[in-house]
């Protein structure tokens, strides 16, 4: 399946050709974005998500996933996955479909607080606690503030829009740094994991240092709203703080091998 899909491209081929400058990265989120559009059941599940403000991303992000997923595949005997902080279900329920899709046997683990921590309130409280209180200011600035909702049932509706079992999906709630959830992954093994989490410097870092080394030799760790320090204008970079908590990573034994908008791709050396 994987290869009458797309028998002229794989990770390995966009990694082997990738230099990291304004043109490649530019270039490679807009042919990106284009191979979303090509294959239906990508494009299917993107309209879906930007009809229903299901979540953020880029559409570029689609067709990345898919060479991420069939490339672990190869590498791995199981394709276990791991996102830290999930909000509606995009990607998770965007790896069900692609493993499908494509004959893989993807095990999938979701870590997150499933339950947002913004309450309802008027456009001028919002406006006066930013100019009054750091902490809510900074919880804004960088996306950490989410409206109270039952995110749990989110998924559900977007695994269930796509005739997939979110049944099958390990989802542990709390917050990534929590040492009881840290405890139901500690001395796992992920063929790749995607942090998407909380975006301050701190927790960022935190969860770099708690995740990273549960990724095997050869698999992947993709960083989501990384890339402010990367060559490039078309594309938003997400933010500072995870960008710079990026730093941490190469000295845990990962090289960058790809960059698609603001999503960086840190492959795990072998040992």
């Amino acid at each position: 399946m994987a290869d009458r899909l797309f028998p002229e491209d794989t990770l390995e081929h966009r990694i082997e050709a990738y230099e990291n400058t304004a043109e490649v990265n530019e270039g490679l989120h807009a042919l990106f974005t284009a191979q979303t559009d090509r294959i239906a059941f990508l494009k299917r599940h993107r309209d879906w998500v930007e009809e229903n403000r299901w979540g953020m991303g880029d559409r570029a992000f689609h067709y990345m996933w898919m060479l991420i997923l069939a490339d672990a595949a190869a590498r791995f005997p199981a394709l276990d996955l791991l996102e830290i902080g999930v909000f509606k279900g995009q990607t998770i329920s965007l790896w069900a479909l692609i493993s499908r899709e494509l004959g893989l046997n993807a095990s999938i683990t979701a870590i997150s607080p499933f339950e947002g921590n913004l309450k309802p309130q008027p456009r001028l409280l919002h406006s006066l606690r930013k100019k009054l209180d750091p902490t809510y200011r900074e919880a804004n600035a960088v996306g950490n503030l989410h409206a109270i909702d039952d995110y749990l049932a989110r998924n559900r509706e977007i695994f269930a829009a796509f005739d997939l079992d979110f049944a099958a999906v390990k989802a542990i709630k709390g917050f990534s740094n929590a040492p009881e959830v840290t405890a139901r992954v500690s001395g796992e093994t992920f063929a790749l994991v995607y942090i998407d989490g909380d975006h301050t410097l701190e927790v960022a870092r935190s969860d770099i240092a708690t995740y990273a080394p549960l990724v095997g030799a050869g698999g992947y760790l993709i960083m989501d709203d990384a890339a402010c320090f990367l060559p490039g204008e078309t594309f938003w970079k997400g933010f500072k703080s995870v960008s710079q908590a990026c730093e941490d990573i190469p000295a845990l034994g990962f090289t960058n091998v790809l960059n698609i908008g603001h999503n960086r791709i840190f492959r795990k050396n072998s040992d």
